[in-house]
């Protein structure tokens, strides 16, 4: 019965939160003990369908990422970085040529963790993330996409002793804003993308003698049921990989009395 409460609690939070918007979720995955600070520096790049007509995109991103954990079980942050964009042949005929190749343009967002404890003799939980990320681009010629975009994610996560987690579940992407052609014409465009499969890793290094810190790696990838891998379409533009490298402080607080975290 614990254990169906722990993750009602979790559910409806998700679903509470479900506005929020995003980019990769596992800067890391693994929610951290409270009271303590992860960060990091995180690149995604991940193909997306960013109209109804599946006009394709590819976006790259480059963010610093700072986090922290208020109490038990869940982990609340901050991210700034850049974002650029490839985008293919749009049906209106808004961008230069057909085509729009971006510059990297400003990026800033918020993400949110929440988590069951860990059971089965601390080897197996649950663990939803909800990102979300405004973006700016530009190209040479004056051409421009911004907007909001969206990703949240629910997996179950496995501790593995002495190396760190790794999460499986599955994602819904979103993404949404508006656009002007070299001729100055706007639009907007918007779609939820299908539910992709999302897999992440989390890898703790060994600790050096005297380090406050805990260094972390993360690397992440979500697949959609529609890739393809052909001579005609780019696999990326239904995939997307992600990998983050940051560290994690020990508590805050003076009072360290209990066993410091170990992954």
């Amino acid at each position: 019965m614990k254990i169906i409460n722990h993750i009602a609690v979790l559910c409806f939070t998700i679903m509470a939160y479900g506005i929020c918007f995003a980019s990769n979720l596992a800067d890391p995955a693994v929610i951290i003990p409270p009271d303590r600070i992860a960060a990091g520096v995180s690149y995604h790049a991940g193909g997306y369908s960013i109209t109804n007509d599946t006009v394709p995109c590819i976006l790259n991103r480059i963010m610093a990422n700072i986090s922290y954990s208020p109490f038990q079980h869940v982990t609340i942050g901050i991210s700034a970085g850049a974002t650029q964009m490839d985008i293919a042949k749009d049906t209106t005929a808004k961008d230069t040529f057909g085509l729009y190749h971006s510059g990297y343009g400003f990026s800033g967002g918020a993400h949110l963790s929440v988590g069951t404890p860990m059971y089965f003799n601390n080897s197996l939980g649950l663990v939803g993330i909800l990102q979300g990320t405004y973006f700016s681009t530009k190209n040479d010629l004056g051409a421009m996409y911004s907007g909001l975009d969206a990703n949240g994610g629910l997996g179950l996560q496995y501790h593995v002793s002495d190396f760190g987690y790794i999460t499986a579940g599955s994602s819904v992407y979103m993404i949404f804003g508006k656009n002007k052609g070299y001729n100055g014409a706007e639009g907007k465009y918007s779609n939820i993308n299908n539910v992709r499969g999302w897999l992440a890793i989390d890898y703790f290094p060994p600790q050096p003698m005297g380090s406050k810190n805990l260094m972390y790696i993360s690397l992440e990838l979500f697949v959609s049921p529609k890739v393809k891998f052909n001579d005609s379409r780019a696999p990326l533009q239904e995939m997307g990989f992600s990998i983050s490298i940051g560290s994690i402080t020990r508590k805050l607080t003076q009072e360290q009395t209990e066993v410091e975290w170990k992954p």
